[in-house]
């Protein structure tokens, strides 16, 4: 069985934006459920779809494809009795990936879907922050 991909730079950035997170010490998941009735390309049935990342400070060309391919296995695994489920992963390697037992990888997989937590959106973040100081040579409102 092969898992659906994400092979789109906007498929992976809606996850990371509109999506619910969950973390783990080899990998970070983040969890976007689909709408019934989006489009996908091709005409291809909303069902799940995975996508990986491993970037470069997880190690070299070597490393990063080992842990490609570990995960990809692991979800594979993992994700078997919920490929019916409309919903985008997208999963951000750590090195730990390489010296995690693969048991642990296969239970973090599958239970990433539900537990995944949903995540401030970004402008909500800047809006917390404090208000940056007066430009210079305009009255202050003390």
């Amino acid at each position: 069985m092969r898992l659906a991909r994400l092979t789109q730079r906007k498929e992976f950035l809606a996850a990371a934006d509109h999506g619910r997170r969950f973390r783990s010490s080899a990998f970070m998941a983040q969890v976007r459920d689909a709408a019934p009735d989006e489009p996908r390309k091709d005409g291809e049935p909303v069902a799940l779809r995975l996508g990986l990342t491993a970037s470069r400070k997880t190690g070299n060309a070597v490393k990063r494809n080992r842990i490609r391919r570990r995960l990809r296995e692991a979800a594979k695994q993992a994700l078997a009795h919920q490929t019916e489920r409309p919903c985008d992963i997208v999963v951000i390697a750590r090195s730990d990936v390489l010296t995690a037992r693969f048991k642990t990888l296969v239970a973090d997989l599958s239970i990433a879907i539900d537990r995944a937590k949903p995540h401030k959106p970004r402008e909500a973040a800047f809006a917390d922050r404090r208000r940056p100081p007066p430009k210079r040579g305009t009255p202050s409102q003390a």
